[in-house]
């Protein structure tokens, strides 16, 4: 199949949208916290609209309820310059909810109250969106049940057909996935079309099982079909892996941590951004951890697009190396 080269989004997210309610306060578990503030969440819906404030065309796919929490998802993504035109709402389920504990480090604590997000169905508009985009994104919260799953597959698919790039945050947890024993099997599936990857020490431990050095995990992903890995390490930076063997780690800056929550989401834009614009991947990886600083550093989700001077001046006092 020939892609349709008038292109009509950047970036297209394609998964979970819902609602965040971090705890006020740095707590170690939710049981501890006295209140909570509201954010619209779901790795792919802060990817698109991180995306959408370093000015890309983004639109995002997912699905909401009929209910206020929804409205004001929908009220957000408008205002933050996202397409909507694919998020549908269904009268099946709520919006779906997550607490999340506030913390400086580590992985914060949670909850899934989940909902209407796995009710997303397949349409054809949906699908040529997807053949005339430039990247589409998804997540293993996406894939994680139907109707959802099968639809999120047939764009993966489509979007491979059509030679557009693909990027898939491997964000399992086996609390999500309650149909499928095999998981591991049905992510390689998934993995035979994905251009680039970006799982955590966690997602890495939780997929594969713990033990295995970050090097050895980032294989895994090249093993399954993923040609490049940015595998985050926390405070030790990041590391990154091509199928053509090449592999960098590059050093965090030391910063005052903030909030954790979305971090991940602010180097996927930071990366993707970068590549749309054509730059190499440790060019492209060095931005994203930029981006996941200044986010680090910042309670709740970006508000508006950083600095290209603070950027920059990030990016210089990254440390890097070659290891193969």
């Amino acid at each position: 199949m020939v892609k349709n080269n008038r292109i009509k989004h950047d970036f297209i997210a394609l998964g979970e949208a819902l609602i965040d309610l971090i705890s006020c306060d740095e707590v170690d578990a939710l049981n501890e916290a006295d209140c909570y503030h509201r954010f619209v969440g779901g790795q792919p819906t802060n990817l698109a609209r991180n995306m959408a404030l370093l000015g890309n065309q983004v639109a995002l796919a997912s699905c909401v309820g009929a209910d206020s929490f929804g409205t004001y998802i929908k009220e957000q993504l408008e205002l933050a310059n996202v397409d909507i035109g694919y998020l549908q709402t269904t009268h099946n389920a709520p919006t779906t909810i997550v607490p999340v504990t506030r913390t400086r480090g580590g992985t914060p604590g949670f909850m899934i109250y989940r909902g209407a997000d796995t009710y997303m169905r397949s349409t054809p508009a949906l699908m040529e969106a997807v053949r005339r985009a430039r990247i589409i994104h998804t997540s293993a919260f996406a894939l994680s049940r139907d109707p959802a799953r099968s639809t999120f597959m047939q764009a993966l698919q489509t979007a491979h057909e059509n030679n557009v790039q693909i990027s898939l945050d491997p964000n399992y947890h086996p609390a999500i996935w309650p149909d499928i024993p095999n998981y591991t099997s049905f992510l390689e599936q998934a993995y035979n079309f994905v251009d680039y990857t970006k799982p955590s020490l966690d997602d890495c431990e939780r997929i594969f099982s713990p033990g295995l050095e970050p090097a050895d995990y980032a294989r895994r992903f090249i093993q399954w079909g993923a040609k490049i890995v940015l595998l985050t390490l926390g405070a030790e930076g990041t590391l990154l892996t091509t199928s053509t063997g090449e592999q960098y780690l590059l050093r965090s800056n030391p910063i005052n941590v903030a909030d954790v929550t979305g971090a991940g989401d602010a180097f996927w834009s930071g990366f993707l951004s970068a590549t749309l614009a054509g730059k190499t991947p440790i060019e492209a990886a060095l931005n994203g951890q930029a981006m996941a600083e200044i986010k680090l550093e910042t309670v709740g989700p970006l508000k508006q697009a950083p600095d290209p001077v603070i950027i920059k001046a990030k990016i210089n006092a990254i440390q890097y190396k070659q290891l193969h």
